[in-house]
């Protein structure tokens, strides 16, 4: 009997381990991926993809089992709302639902003086001092608990001040019309060059440094600037040329360049005049061939990306990357007669939503229906919204068929920093009105996780799984995919964009098909 009860008392033992151990294993996988997506949502924000970052986001906030950790991402969420993407209802909407279901969090107090600060700037200030009284009444030992009496003082005589509520509505103008973009980062050497003589300033005291012939070889040497073997006591320089064009590494660029030290090497900067960007940027975006008001759709919305990158970067070092992370950019090699005359003839024209230039996002083929933020990245964006676009059907290229193992999918997933184990399954979940896949669920040795179709998609290799619009056939060692479409669908098809212009549209009546609810204004020194 003894016996019988010793052996009991030792199974029950073994399985709470074994419970345990489990929970355990799963509590540091989960805080594990808090980590991997915290770290991938800065990273998209430093690259300006402010709506892929909310994807993440949502995805800490709604799979996390820690609640402060669901309240930072909701924070964060709010914050990208309100810095980067002007909607500030969605911001608020945010900061509410932290101070509602999270009100014990770090982060709550945070998203009380936010909210203050939302309506405050947008010139709601009865809103606004509301907030920022209940900031001062709930949180009395609050770090914002000086600033939110400032600002609460400022809106109770702002509320007295005015009997008409002021217009919200601003026209977006610009200060100068240049764009800083990131050409080679972390580098060790670079060397530049041009047809005429160089010049080398500091940035900041304007001293000159260098006037002659090139090239001019830079290196880093303990923390400073090497400039042909000769070590400055400077971590940055402006380099200018005499001639049209300087060349970084033998391709020729339009304006200067701004040589930065980091920490792992050099970084390379041209700053460029928005206009002569484009020049660069179009012809690399979408083929010079193709018809021409479908260019000058392909202008305006590559402005208007750059515009608000730029808006939106200013304390950053530089507003906008040459690659495929945010628009490619060829410099002076790149241009083409064709893309020039589409630039220029729609010089400085943008697109707006309620007065601020708009996230222009784009892609390669909707595969016959755009997509709704919303679905992609659970990002509420009212200009992109999704629409029928039967100018993007049976395109070339447009249908796709792709085979995942299990075993790829694993590495894959590993190499993102998402370590499940051996995969045993893969399965979709839900469709969206435009029929593409919402979620993707799987199943591994460490348990079962869902994953956002899209990000499964970039992680799995976007010129492999081309879209979520596709249908999949499960099997015992991985998962067939029949797909159409080219890219995330939101915003406007290039290809859509292409047959539009051959049937007839302006580029106007383009930009209005797949950007709703917008203007296209007019910007200028």
């Amino acid at each position: 009997m003894l016996k019988k009860t010793y052996f009991i008392f030792i199974l029950k033992f073994f399985l709470l381990f074994l419970i345990f151990s489990f929970t355990f294993e799963k509590v540091a996988i989960c805080a594990h991926l808090d980590k991997v997506f915290f770290t991938k949502a800065k990273n998209m924000l430093n690259q300006g993809k402010y709506l892929e970052a909310v994807g993440i986001y949502q995805e800490i906030a709604e799979f996390s089992t820690d609640p402060d950790i669901k309240a930072k991402a909701l924070f964060l969420i709010g914050r990208t709302y309100s810095l980067y993407l002007d909607q500030y209802p969605a911001a608020i909407k945010q900061f509410d639902l932290i101070i509602k279901n999270f009100p014990d969090s770090h982060v709550a107090s945070d998203a009380m003086f936010n909210s203050g600060m939302v309506f405050f700037e947008q010139g709601n200030h009865k809103k606004a001092y509301k907030y920022f009284g209940r900031y001062l009444k709930d949180y009395p030992n609050g770090r914002h608990f000086q600033t939110a009496a400032v600002w609460a003082d400022s809106s109770k005589t702002l509320i007295k001040s005015y009997k008409v509520k002021p217009s919200l509505t601003k026209k977006p103008k610009i200060l100068n019309e240049f764009v800083r973009v990131l050409l080679e980062k972390d580098v060790d050497k670079v060397t530049i060059n041009s047809d005429n003589n160089i010049t080398l300033l500091n940035p900041y005291s304007g001293k000159k440094i260098y006037h002659g012939k090139g090239p001019v070889i830079f290196s880093k040497n303990n923390g400073y600037l090497s400039i042909n073997s000769q070590t400055l006591k400077i971590r940055t320089c402006t380099v200018k040329s005499d001639s049209a064009t300087l060349e970084l590494e033998k391709t020729p660029y339009r304006g200067v360049f701004l040589i930065i030290v980091e920490r792992k090497g050099l970084s390379v900067v041209n700053s460029v005049q928005i206009e002569h960007y484009l020049l660069g940027v179009v012809p690399k975006e979408m083929p010079p061939s193709w018809a021409k008001q479908a260019l000058m759709a392909q202008a305006v919305a590559s402005r208007t990306y750059a515009m608000h990158a730029r808006e939106k970067r200013k304390d950053k070092q530089y507003d906008i990357e040459a690659t495929t992370l945010s628009q490619v950019y060829g410099g002076y090699n790149a241009e083409s007669p064709r893309s020039s005359i589409a630039i220029n003839e729609t010089r400085g024209q943008v697109m707006t939503h309620d007065g601020k230039f708009i996230v222009a996002y784009f892609h390669s083929n909707s595969g016959g229906h755009t997509e709704s933020p919303k679905n992609v990245w659970k990002a509420d964006v009212p200009y992109l919204m999704a629409v029928p676009d039967k100018f993007s059907k049976n395109v070339p290229g447009s249908n796709w068929e792709y085979f995942l193992s299990h075993e790829d999918t694993c590495e894959n997933l590993a190499r993102d920093g998402f370590f499940l184990g051996d995969i045993h399954n893969l399965k979709t979940l839900g469709q969206s009105s435009s029929g593409r896949t919402l979620k993707v669920i799987i199943s591994s040795e460490k348990g079962t996780y869902k994953m956002n179709s899209n990000n499964f998609r970039i992680t799995m290799g976007g010129n492999k799984i081309k879209s979520t619009l596709f249908n999949a056939f499960t099997f015992s060692d991985g998962i067939f995919l029949q797909g159409k479409g080219f890219g995330h669908g939101v915003g406007m098809s290039q290809w859509g964009a292409r047959r539009m212009a051959q049937k007839g549209a302006n580029y106007k009546d383009i930009l209005k098909h797949y950007y709703q609810n917008i203007e296209i204004a007019q910007i200028g020194k």
